[in-house]
């Protein structure tokens, strides 16, 4: 991957859409799902749960637009940016939508449902465009060279 393009640009945003689908079915299950004599969404660890997955969402979001806009508007390669925009959203995706299915309990892994669905499709995403560990090395890389840069004066 030597710059953000259109593909990859899609894996992001098709990323982004599936931790947010899952994440809306979270929610409506946590408040809807009757338990306990309230429902699921009154436990503070599920509340816990909601206020994790919402920010791992946000901060994929403006990783993913910071990647864009470098791009974009500067005009610059945006190898390491778009790099660690694609391992953090994919890893938080995942995240996320194990979070969704947790919150089914059962049903979460019946197969037709669309937490199970976004659950075996989240997976090629964390490969597609480069596998977690090669991005981690290229963003490694690339993050060693920029900074001996720095100190170098360049």
């Amino acid at each position: 991957m030597t710059s953000c393009r259109n593909d990859d640009r899609s894996v992001k945003s098709t990323t982004l859409g599936f931790a947010r689908r899952a994440f809306n079915e979270a929610v409506v299950r946590a408040q809807k799902r009757r338990l306990f004599g309230g429902v699921l969404a009154d436990l503070q660890l599920v509340q816990a749960k909601i206020g994790e997955i919402t920010t791992e969402m946000d901060a994929s979001t403006l990783l993913v637009y910071r990647s864009g806009w470098t791009r974009d508007v500067l005009g610059r390669r945006v190898t390491r940016e778009a790099s660690i925009a694609k391992l953090y959203a994919t890893e938080a995706a995942q995240h996320v939508i194990d979070a969704a299915v947790q919150l089914f309990g059962g049903l979460g892994v019946t197969r037709g449902t669309t937490v199970e669905r976004l659950y075996r499709e989240i997976r090629a995403l964390r490969i597609y465009e480069g596998a977690s560990e090669v991005l981690k090395v290229l963003i490694g890389s690339k993050t060693l060279s920029e900074e001996l840069k720095v100190w170098q004066g360049e």
